[in-house]
């Protein structure tokens, strides 16, 4: 007697679609995650500062609400996102589906935007121009960053990373590299925007009180101190490997990725006071190297540093004491920062050969 053959139940045509979308669900739900790495910022840390301090005297933070708005400003691109890129192209281009089920799933994955949530939210309990205002900012600046992927990737000469010129030097290379890592984060965009705004009230102001061109451009290193103890963040295992084989001692490494953040600062802290930006970042730098070797803190791309609190907070008041007791007229202090951030480049450079031997 034959053997009958029963065949396999057909899945449900919608049965893929929704394995796709629990999977982009989940990969949402750990990109959203991500965002929250400036929870150890230095610069959200003192915006967190001062909403305590205006809640304790009973007022409202209205002195945070500026900082505020850049934060969000900022970080509307990640959350602008759109959730179906979470699936590799490749993938979705092979897997079997038909017309209907892509549509499908293109239409359920807009539920996986943050933005829509929160617009709806804007809508319903404040107003709905103001959410018709974040939906089309959100939405153009999404469509500002797709086109500038695939401008990017079209013509790769005119990507901004590009622009970073070479550097001469046997470090020059390595200058340039981290030049191009701070341009991908955040941070350094923060530190922008206050430099423009800074810009412009020196520019625009009628009377603009000098007093302020010092505190600003604190502002200014503040948004970059972060990266001090992250100065290998986006460096993988195969690029620190590389460290270790090149002819070069650590203090060398060390001074080539400094050599990019100060730039970066003085070019930004140039309008408003560069030398009390330069005493900020020479003393978060000379702190912020030891944590830099020791345990080198993973970042992503296109998000805000994070760093460690118990370092953090020390380095961040150390550097804004300086940067704003020089501003008081003692360029000296220039002198002072100087010559620790020296000692900080040789002492943790040698920390970091030392590692490099016993790993």
């Amino acid at each position: 007697m034959a053997d009958s053959i029963v065949p396999a139940p057909r899945p449900s045509k919608y049965r893929m679609v929704l394995a796709i979308w629990q999977a982009i669900r989940r990969a949402t739900r750990r990109d959203l995650g991500t965002l929250f790495s400036f929870r150890l910022n230095h610069f959200f840390l003192f915006v967190a500062l001062m909403i305590w301090g205006a809640l304790v005297v009973h007022q409202p933070p209205r002195s945070a609400y500026p900082f505020l708005l850049i934060l969000f400003l900022l970080i509307l691109g990640p959350l602008s996102s759109d959730p179906l890129g979470h699936a590799p192209a490749t993938r979705l281009e092979i897997w079997p589906m038909h017309t209907r089920q892509r549509v499908l799933l293109r239409a359920a994955t807009v539920l996986l935007s943050p933005i829509l949530w929160l617009a709806l939210l804007l809508a319903v309990f404040v107003d709905w121009r103001l959410a018709a205002t974040l939906a089309a900012v959100a939405v153009g600046s999404q469509a500002a960053i797709v086109a500038g992927e695939r401008l990017g990737r079209s013509h790769p000469q005119w990507s901004g990373l590009v622009l970073v010129p070479p550097i001469p030097g046997p470090t020059g290379q390595l200058t340039r590299s981290h030049a191009r890592q701070m341009l991908a984060m955040l941070d350094t965009y923060l530190a922008l925007m206050l430099s423009l705004g800074g810009t412009a009230y020196r520019v625009l102001a009628a009377a603009p009180d000098p007093a302020a061109f010092p505190i600003l451009a604190l502002l200014v290193a503040l948004a970059l101190s972060t990266a001090a103890q992250a100065l290998f963040g986006l460096d993988s295992g195969p690029a620190m490997t590389r460290y270790r084989i090149l002819p070069l001692r650590g203090w060398r490494i060390l001074l080539a990725k400094d050599a990019a953040v100060l730039a970066i600062l003085a070019l930004l802290a140039a309008p408003l006071d560069p030398v009390a930006g330069l005493t900020f970042g020479l003393t978060a730098l000379a702190i912020g190297h030891f944590p830099s070797v020791m345990r080198p803190f993973a970042q992503l791309r296109w998000r805000f540093q994070g760093g460690r609190l118990l370092h953090g907070v020390p380095q961040a008041l150390a550097a804004f004491a300086m940067g704003f007791v020089e501003s008081q007229g003692r360029p000296w202090i220039l002198a002072v920062a100087a010559a620790l951030w020296i000692g900080s480049v040789f002492g943790a450079g040698n920390l970091f050969d030392r590692l490099g031997r016993e790993r």
